[in-house]
């Protein structure tokens, strides 16, 4: 009788330790999740995806009137619940004072949603981790930090502002320095200052610094092309107008000022002179080098890396093209119609710098 109550002590412990394990058992006996996780296309194809989303639960919300707010006579920041937050303070006449310490409070809570009800600023070096909607112009002060926002007006970011996961608007101008590390998209225009730093992009205009002397577009080719297939170590033809398409077995160099009716692949890198013409695609499985002045019409791709010297254009603005790479260096004076895709991040340099390189 003494060993029983010990040996129905063991046998619940024992029960209880092994009572946790008993639906993963019949999970694995039986699986009846075995099916993939749904997932949207949009999710990934999609750039402007997570800014849509964004402005989509906006315009659902009850409570949120975006017109009714602005005629309100208030500058109080409402809160609706723990989450939601709404700011009804005007910056119009002097930005410089800044928002109220509980308003400041608000934008550095964590999953939150904050709605300028007018124009928005951030003051320098401050760090906003909730997501972000202005219903006019959003100003961030040199420095700043935000997690993602969105603006119907325009956004101006100030150098060394860090965005971490997405940002949107009609219009973005992007401050020396500045770092986007999630998606940058705007319905009409970015403009990128030097040093700027982002992962993926896209705008029907792009421009990087001053454009004014930037290449005109890439003319169209025509449909019915001629397939030419080059060894490696083989080089272009004195003729300065290429026609047809080209696949070469290794590396491949253009002259300075050549134009190309149509598309380009090659297996090796991929250099092209200044003020050559492209009116295709690039493709190539290592390094695409672009020289002053270049203007391509349709997709840049890369396994590699890509750098795009001054002056040059990717795309028109009637018809948006894409790059995609690991790493992007493009410089000053160049203006891309449509998206960039990097794996590593591309980089705005000086004109001065892709000068000396």
């Amino acid at each position: 009788m003494n060993l029983l109550y010990p040996a129905l002590l063991l046998s619940s412990m024992l029960l209880i330790m092994l009572l946790p394990y008993v639906p993963a058992l019949h999970e694995w006996l039986r699986p009846s999740d075995v099916a993939p996780l749904p997932v949207r296309r949009n999710e990934i194809n999609n750039l402007r995806y997570f800014a849509d989303s964004f402005r989509m639960t906006i315009a659902n919300m009850p409570a949120i009137n975006l017109q009714k707010l602005r005629d309100l006579h208030t500058d109080r920041t409402v809160s609706i619940g723990d989450k939601l937050h709404v700011v009804h303070q005007r910056l119009d006449e002097d930005a410089a004072t800044g928002y109220s310490p509980s308003t400041l409070r608000v934008l550095q809570k964590k999953n939150g949603i904050v709605i300028f009800v007018h124009d928005a600023f951030l003051p320098p070096d401050s760090h906003s981790q909730a997501d972000l909607f202005a219903a006019s112009d959003l100003l961030v002060g040199d420095g700043a930090s935000l997690r993602a926002c969105s603006a119907q007006g325009a956004i101006t970011l100030g150098a060394d502002t860090v965005v971490h996961r997405w940002i949107d608007a009609p219009c973005i101008h992007v401050g020396s320095n500045a770092s986007i590390d999630g998606r940058i998209t705007a319905l009409k225009e970015i403009n990128f200052c030097s040093g700027s730093h982002f992962i993926r992009a896209g705008a029907p205009t792009m421009r990087f610094g001053d454009s004014n002397a930037t290449a005109a577009a890439a003319p169209q080719a025509s449909s019915l092309r001629v397939r030419h297939v080059l060894d490696e170590g083989e080089r272009q033809s004195a003729a300065l107008s290429q026609h047809g398409d080209y696949v070469v077995r290794g590396a491949y160099q253009l002259h300075p000022g050549t134009t190309v009716y149509g598309n380009i692949k090659t297996y090796g890198d991929l250099h092209l002179g200044e003020r050559t013409c492209v009116a295709g695609s690039l493709v190539s499985n290592k390094d695409i080098v672009l020289a002053k002045g270049c203007s391509v019409l349709g997709p840049v791709i890369s396994q590699n890396d890509i750098v795009v010297g001054p002056d040059c254009r990717i795309g028109t603005p009637d018809a948006a093209t894409t790059m995609i790479c690991r790493r992007l260096s493009i410089a000053a004076g160049c203006v891309v119609h449509g998206v960039i895709t990097t794996q590593d991040g591309a980089v705005m340099a000086s004109r001065e710098a892709a000068d000396a390189s």
